[in-house]
């Protein structure tokens, strides 16, 4: 399990769990179904569940096992350590198939001093009034993650639904792209000879 959270006084947490990858089995006839001959493009799909947590409550566990395309996880795990590395300063990730959403930024020093306070001016990216107006980044990434509820029950994608709001520091930016790298890796190869 990869999970995203930063181990406070206060945690909350975004768990993401890659379950296998989704195979087709060949002996249903289905008119949607395509064969690839070898070699062939094709696009992988990976089952997985998530859940929302603060401390040890469970604030929304997936309704249904749901896929993320292999692509759309190697380009999260990608952003995660660009965001780690300071190539990046913020994030937005919808996946192919939008179960979840999730935005991450850094935090300027100005923002990190006064995020207690003024969480809903920095949500809304408004000047804050504190005394230090640094705009050099921090150690702090603001995260908001939530899931799509009306996709989770009805296969309509709506964006709306449960969702948390916390902070990370480039370690746990860092622990949750390892996590999900290995999660990804022990999916093992897709094709087995």
């Amino acid at each position: 399990m990869a999970t995203l959270t930063h181990n406070n006084e206060y945690p909350c947490a975004f768990d993401l769990i890659l379950l296998e990858w989704e195979r087709y089995n060949s002996k249903k006839v289905d008119a949607d179904v395509k064969t690839m001959p070898l070699g062939d493009h094709y696009t992988l799909w990976v089952n997985y569940c998530m859940a929302l947590r603060v401390d040890d409550c469970i604030l929304y566990k997936s309704k249904k096992e749901t896929t993320l395309i292999l692509e759309d996880i190697r380009e999260l795990i990608d952003d995660f350590r660009q965001l780690a590395g300071g190539k990046k300063n913020k994030m937005a990730f919808d996946p192919i198939e939008p179960d979840f959403g999730l935005v991450i930024r850094n935090l300027t020093e100005s923002d990190a001093t006064v995020m207690v306070s003024s969480a809903a001016e920095i949500r809304a990216e408004m000047p804050t009034g504190a005394s230090n107006q640094s705009a050099a980044p921090s150690i702090l990434f603001d995260v908001n993650v939530w899931i799509d509820y009306p996709n989770q029950v009805n296969r309509f994608y709506g964006g709306y639904g449960p969702g948390l709001y916390f902070f990370v520091k480039i370690s746990d930016i860092e622990r949750f792209a390892s996590q999900l790298q290995t999660e990804l890796d022990a999916l093992g190869p897709y094709l087995t000879l």
